[in-house]
């Protein structure tokens, strides 16, 4: 007889090898959920527990593991990424309940039921019957079917308790009815009802809908939001959807373009003298990116942009009172036609704009005080010191 196992010990060392890895992997992702599942954490346990066994050691003496148990250990799994949903992950685990069992030597088989009792056997306890009788102080044999005394009591409460029920049932939904002159209908005979299963990690099932349909709906709405420009609404439906995955690739992407658009609106408020809006816009962008790990590169070169950039005030015509504080100031003024001046605000005066202007002569300097009508100004352009 030779020995085959040094031809089949490498591929099997490879293929556990293999099977480790996925089962690692899988334990990672049940980790991974058991924040938002509690049924995560007895999976992750079980996973844990096919991988304690699956390690052979390295000794000699070590025996090999029970592969075959270990794939139907690995049912329940299954059952809970497909409930949920993932279906590449319960397919993978399929495939590694396939590997195992193909690991099983052909030996490793479950338990046969115990053989029914046949004629051949009842001269076997007859004899023992006449070696009792013939030896008083032998022990009595006791019979491979007889019932435990405290298992029949326990099957005999088990009867009565499911009769009860069933009749408490029975009283419940077919009482007689209390109305005078209405025949009273026939006792019908109860049936019994069979007990109801308790819920085991196996079987019970989240309700409602699938993660995966949550966070598809979830990202669908603040889609839809972005392009509404509702930046609120976009923040909320986001946040719902990072309960459930905060890394899927569809919330990422439209965190993403939710700070592309707080950016630009923080450079058009800018361009536009609202320093303080574009700084809290700027804020609340770089809040967002460090919530979903984004690259905040864009909002730190906008800040340093603005930073540069020389301040001002707009201010309108009809604010009187501002122009007369900005009294002494660099001014651009921008009129209906579209034409601008520069000069220094000297004040307001009979619906006029008052400008200290000064023109260059032969000699020397001309200093002369311009008007301009309040009406034909669209707004003025303050600039800071």
């Amino acid at each position: 007889m030779t020995d085959d196992t040094s031809d089949i010990g490498p591929i099997g060392n490879h293929d556990l090898r293999a099977i480790t890895v996925r089962l690692t992997d899988l334990q990672r992702k049940c980790r991974s959920a058991s924040a938002r599942n509690a049924e995560a954490i007895e999976i992750e346990q079980r996973i844990e527990s096919v991988l304690d066994r699956l390690d052979p050691g390295e000794g000699p003496g070590e025996e090999t593991p029970p592969f075959a148990a270990l794939a139907r250990e690995l049912y329940a799994v299954e059952r809970f990424f497909e409930s949920n949903g993932f279906l590449s992950v319960a397919k993978e685990v399929a495939h590694v309940e396939r590997a195992l069992e193909a690991l099983a030597p052909a030996d490793e088989k479950p338990d046969l039921p115990l053989p029914e009792l046949t004629l051949s056997d009842a001269p076997a306890a007859s004899r023992d019957a006449d070696e009792t009788d013939d030896n008083p102080e032998a022990e009595p044999a006791v019979s491979r079917w007889a019932v435990p005394k405290p298992l029949a009591a326990t099957m005999a409460l088990f009867v009565v308790a499911i009769v009860i029920c069933a009749f408490i049932i029975y009283k419940l939904e077919f009482a007689e009815p209390k109305s005078a002159g209405i025949d009273s209908f026939p006792t019908p005979v109860p049936t019994l009802t069979p007990p109801t299963p308790t819920p085991t990690v196996e079987t019970a099932r989240p309700s409602g809908p699938a993660p995966g349909a949550v966070l598809a709906e979830a990202v669908g709405k603040a889609r839809l939001s972005l392009a509404e420009g509702d930046v609120d609404a976009t923040i909320d439906h986001l946040s719902e959807a990072a309960l459930i995955d905060p890394d899927h690739s569809t919330v990422l992407g439209t965190a993403t373009q939710l700070v592309d658009l707080l950016v630009n609106r923080a450079n058009g408020a800018a361009g536009s003298g609202l320093w303080e809006i574009a700084d809290l816009t700027l804020a609340r962008a770089e809040r967002l990116a460090t919530r979903y790990g984004l690259d905040t590169q864009k909002i730190l070169d906008a800040r340093r942009r603005h930073s540069r950039m020389e301040r001002f005030r707009l201010v309108k015509p009809s604010d009187p009172g501002a122009i007369r504080a900005a009294a002494g100031r660099r001014v651009t003024v921008v009129l209906k036609n579209g034409s601008t001046e520069q000069s220094i605000i000297k004040g307001v005066a009979d619906g006029h704009l008052l400008l200290n202007e000064d023109t260059t002569v032969r000699g020397g300097a001309v200093y002369y005080v311009e008007r301009i009508p309040l009406a034909e100004i669209d707004y003025l352009k303050i600039w800071e010191e």
